[in-house]
C-alpha cells in the first residue's frame, strides 16, 4: 500500500515529519510522499534524520501546488522533483504569497464589493479573526451574515447558504464578488512546465472534490491539452469506488499516469489517517510502476 498525498505542519498539516513517518511504517506502507502546499521544507527536515529510525519504506520527493485554470483554484500534484531545484521556483512564485497576505487580500476585496453594494458591516480592523488560518470568503460571509439588514440587498440563494455565496458569487466573473486570483497563482501549464524542469511529474488533484465541474473527464480532456499534465491521483478518501474505476479506466485509455494518497492532514482533518483515509482505502504499489524513479 502507497499514500502519495500527506500534509505536514510545514504546511496546514498538525504532525510533525517525524510523526507521519511513523504513522507511516504502523501502516506498512511501501511508498509515501510529503506533499506539502507550495513547500518542500519537510524534505529539509528528513536530511537531518536517520529516516530508517522511523521508516523502512521508500519517500518519494513530492508537493502539492495551487494553480489558476477557468476561474477557478485547482491543486496540483508534483512528484520526483529535484528538491534543490524546485525549492527556487517555490520561493519565485509562492513564496510571498502566503495564507495571511492572500486571505487578507481576498477579505479586501470582499469589503470592497460590499460596500459598492451598500451592505452594513463592521469596520474590518475590528473583525476577530486569524489571518494565518481563516478564510477570507468565510469571515466575511459570516460579518455579511450578521446583519439582518442585509438580507434585502443581496440574492435569496447567496443569503441562504455559505456554497452559494463561494459556488455561484465568488468564482462566478458575472457576479458581485467575482475574486480573480489570476495574479495569485500560476496556471497549469507554467506549473507544468517547471516540474518537468526538475525532473518531475504532475498530477490532477482530487478532481472529485470541484463541486463545479459539471463533466469531469471533459474538464480533465481540456486541462491536459492546455497544460500537458501527466496523469491523474485516481485514488482519494473521498472518492467512491465507481469515481476510482472511472479514473483509472480514463488514464489506461488516454495513455496517463496514476497516483493516489489521502490528504492526510492530522488533528485538521480527524477522519482522515495515514494510508487508509477514512479506514478503508488501499492504494496498490503498482499504479505508480510506471512513473516511480525510486
Amino acid at each position: 500500500m502507497i499514500d502519495l498525498h500527506i500534509h505536514t505542519n510545514n504546511s496546514d498539516g498538525s504532525d510533525s515529519v517525524e510523526e507521519v513517518l511513523k504513522k507511516a511504517e504502523q501502516q506498512k506502507l511501501s511508498y509515501i510522499s510529503i506533499t506539502d502546499h507550495e513547500s518542500v521544507n519537510g524534505y529539509g527536515e528528513l536530511r537531518k534524520l536517520n529516516i530508517k529510525d522511523y521508516y523502512s519504506g521508500k519517500i518519494i520527493p513530492g508537493v502539492e501546488l495551487k494553480n489558476y485554470y477557468k476561474d477557478r483554484v485547482i491543486d496540483i500534484l508534483a512528484y520526483n522533483i529535484d528538491i534543490d531545484k524546485f525549492n527556487n521556483y517555490l520561493d519565485k512564485n509562492y513564496k510571498e504569497k502566503t495564507h495571511r497576505v492572500l486571505e487578507t487580500k481576498n477579505l479586501k476585496h470582499f469589503y470592497k464589493q460590499a460596500k459598492g453594494y451598500g451592505l452594513i458591516l463592521d469596520p474590518i480592523e475590528k473583525l476577530d479573526w486569524d489571518p494565518d488560518r481563516d478564510w477570507g470568503s468565510v469571515v466575511f460571509y459570516n460579518e455579511l451574515k450578521k446583519h439582518p439588514e442585509n438580507e434585502a440587498k443581496v440574492p435569496k440563494d447567496l443569503w441562504e447558504d455559505f456554497s452559494n455565496f463561494k459556488k455561484d458569487y465568488v468564482y462566478n466573473r458575472n457576479n458581485m464578488f467575482f475574486l480573480d486570483k489570476k495574479d495569485d497563482y500560476p496556471s497549469p501549464a507554467q506549473t507544468v512546465e517547471q516540474v518537468h524542469l526538475a525532473g518531475g511529474v504532475t498530477f490532477l488533484a482530487h478532481v472529485h472534490e470541484y463541486k463545479w465541474i459539471d463533466n469531469k473527464i471533459e474538464y480533465i480532456k481540456q486541462l491536459i491539452k492546455d497544460s500537458n499534465l501527466d496523469g491523474i491521483e485516481c485514488y482519494y478518501s473521498n472518492f467512491t469506488d465507481e469515481q476510482t474505476k472511472e479514473l483509472l479506466e480514463f488514464c489506461k485509455e488516454n495513455k496517463l499516469y496514476t497516483s493516489g494518497g489521502t490528504d492526510f492532514h492530522g488533528t485538521k482533518r480527524p477522519a482522515v489517517q495515514v494510508g487508509i483515509g477514512k479506514g478503508n482505502l488501499k492504494i496498490p504499489d503498482d499504479i505508480i510502476k510506471s512513473w516511480c524513479k525510486i
